[in-house]
C-alpha cells in the first residue's frame, strides 16, 4: 500500500478510512466486489489530484486576466489576508464537484476575491462560496438570468434558452422548481404572484402563461453573488 494511503488510512474517523475498509469487507464476501475498491482508489486519486491541479491552473488563467485589467491590484492582493482559508474551502468544493463549468466557476470567484482585496468581508466571502456549493449548474445559469436586474418577471427573463425540458409548459414547471430552490436559499424574494388572465401562446397552458407574471427581486446576497460571478 504506498504510505500516502496508509497514512491516510491511519486517521481515526477518515471518510477514506472507513469507505477502503467497507469496500475491502464487501470484496471479501462477494465475488467480483474487488473492481469497486479499485474504482474508489481512481476516483479519489482523480479528485485529490487531478481536480486540485485543474482548480490552481483555472486560478492562474483567471489572475492573468484581471491583473492586466484591475488597477491597484498588487495592493488588493497583500491585502487579502484570508486567502489560504478561501484556498481550503475551494478545495473542499472542487474535489466533490463534477460540472467542470461549476468548477472553472469556482476559481473565477476566488480570484476576484484575490483581486479586490477586501472589497468582501471574510463572512462574505464564505457565505458566497457556500452558496454556490448548494447550487447546481443549471441553478446557477437560471440565477444568472438576474444579471442587471434588481426585479423581473419570469416573462422578463431569458428562460428559453436554458437547456431546460423540451415542451414551453414543463420548461416554465422545471424553471419555478429551480426559482424556488435559489428562493429558499436567500438569493431571491418573490414579491408577487402572477393572477390575472393572460393571452395564451407558445405552447403554454393557462396555469404556466400566468406563472411568467410572478416577480422576483434580487435579495443583497444575490446581489453581491452575481456581481462577483460576473
Amino acid at each position: 500500500m504506498p504510505q500516502e494511503e496508509k497514512e491516510l488510512e491511519s486517521v481515526p474517523g477518515s471518510v477514506s478510512a472507513i469507505v477502503r475498509g467497507g469496500l475491502r469487507s464487501i470484496a471479501a464476501s462477494i465475488p467480483g466486489a474487488a473492481t469497486l475498491g479499485q474504482a474508489w482508489n481512481e476516483y479519489e486519486a482523480h479528485r485529490t489530484t487531478e481536480r486540485i491541479q485543474e482548480l490552481l491552473d483555472n486560478l492562474r488563467e483567471e489572475l492573468e486576466v484581471l491583473v492586466r485589467t484591475v488597477s491597484g491590484h498588487g495592493d488588493a492582493l497583500e491585502q487579502c489576508q484570508d486567502f489560504p482559508e478561501l484556498l481550503e474551502i475551494t478545495i473542499d468544493k472542487v474535489r466533490k464537484e463534477f460540472g467542470e463549468s461549476k468548477r472553472a466557476a469556482y476559481a473565477r470567484v476566488l480570484a476576484r476575491f484575490l483581486v479586490r482585496g477586501n472589497a468582501h468581508t471574510h463572512e462574505d466571502k464564505v457565505a458566497l462560496l457556500e452558496s454556490m456549493d448548494s447550487l447546481s449548474e443549471t441553478d446557477l445559469q437560471v440565477f444568472l438570468l438576474f444579471q442587471g436586474k434588481e426585479e423581473a418577471q419570469i416573462s422578463d427573463l431569458a428562460w428559453r434558452e436554458l437547456a431546460l425540458e423540451d415542451n414551453p409548459t414543463d420548461q416554465l414547471w422545471e424553471l419555478s422548481c429551480h426559482l424556488a430552490k435559489l428562493e429558499s436559499r436567500g438569493l431571491i424574494l418573490k414579491v408577487s404572484q402572477g393572477q390575472s388572465v393572460v393571452y395564451v401562446r407558445g405552447g403554454l397552458t393557462s396555469a404556466a402563461a400566468r406563472s411568467q407574471e410572478t416577480k422576483y427581486r434580487v435579495l443583497p446576497l444575490g446581489t453581491r453573488l452575481i456581481e462577483i460571478l460576473s
